[in-house]
């Protein structure tokens, strides 16, 4: 029996957004800095959020694209606008954008996951910075710049919610270990296969960054958000239902993942979205720190 709390309907901001050119490189340099220990999630029922639609956006990035700051306090700006409604997540990829080169840029923040995304989509192969908005098909083509993720959010940010993804997540100290307990509900009949991907994504990662807009063209400490670390899925995860309804039973999803050393559990949370298996088009997402 789904929760009375479908009886609640979503608001939305009746704002736009015009991403612009110019970028004021602090703001870059800072981005993260103000407020690096997040909220506690974990506790609670998720039937007390308020289920509103959420936007993916995909920023496809890498440490030597000396433009990818910009798009990176495009992201803060839609965040300070649009709140919660998006989720970003920020994918290294390519030899050209995210390959180690020292000494300098000696980490690897590229992943399996980003990788294939990257591949299937061709996104860094049409040059960075790029993104796709729930991965819709924008005048013939997924992939869209920076410039216009505010505008094209903006279309979609107040559309009618299709789905909602309940998500609570609780981290085991002792063994170093997240997992992540999802419900989702859907609000409408969708005719397509719908599959679910599961990501953990860390913030605050402080490292040099080729940077336009930084003395030299560098930002030493630049501080990388929203970064895709590992998998809980595959990159294009898994079936979790076909043709559903509204009147389609809640489906509970659990995954769990150790973390490594470097993946700081105060800094991580964890993104869950669904998508139409036959064009792709993201119709929900969710995010949520783990600590």
């Amino acid at each position: 029996m789904k929760s009375f709390l479908k009886l609640f309907f979503s608001f939305g901001l009746l704002m736009t957004l015009v991403a612009c050119d110019e970028v004021d490189s602090d703001i870059v340099a800072n981005y993260g800095k103000e407020n690096t220990t997040p909220e506690d999630t974990t506790g609670g029922a998720d039937t007390t959020e308020i289920k509103i639609r959420k936007v993916l956006l995909e920023d496809f990035t890498g440490h030597t694209c000396p433009n990818c700051p910009r798009a990176a306090t495009a992201i803060k700006t839609l965040e300070d606008l649009y709140g919660e409604k998006v989720v970003a997540m920020a994918l290294h990829v390519s030899a050209t954008f995210a390959q180690p080169q020292p000494p300098t840029y000696t980490a690897d923040y590229r992943t399996n996951e980003g990788t294939d995304i990257d591949d299937f989509f061709g996104v860094s192969a049409a040059g960075l910075p790029k993104g796709m908005v729930n991965r819709l098909l924008i005048q013939g083509s997924r992939i869209i710049p920076y410039q216009s993720w505010g505008s094209e959010i903006g279309n979609i940010i107040n559309a009618p919610m299709e789905a909602w993804i309940g998500m609570n997540n609780s981290y085991d100290a002792a063994q170093n270990k997240v997992t992540t307990n999802l419900k989702i509900d859907f609000e409408t009949a969708i005719n397509d296969e719908i599959k679910l991907c599961v990501f953990l994504v860390q913030d605050s990662i402080i490292s040099p960054q080729k940077d336009l807009d930084s003395p030299g063209g560098k930002n030493l400490n630049y501080v990388h958000m929203h970064m895709l670390r590992k998998g809980l899925t595959s990159a294009f995860g898994e079936t979790i239902i076909s043709n559903p309804t509204a009147n389609t039973p809640e489906i509970s999803k659990t995954y769990s993942l150790v973390l490594t050393q470097d993946q700081v559990p105060e800094h991580c949370k964890i993104i869950a979205y669904i998508y139409k298996a036959s064009n792709y088009e993201v119709i929900q997402a969710q995010e949520k720190h783990i600590k």
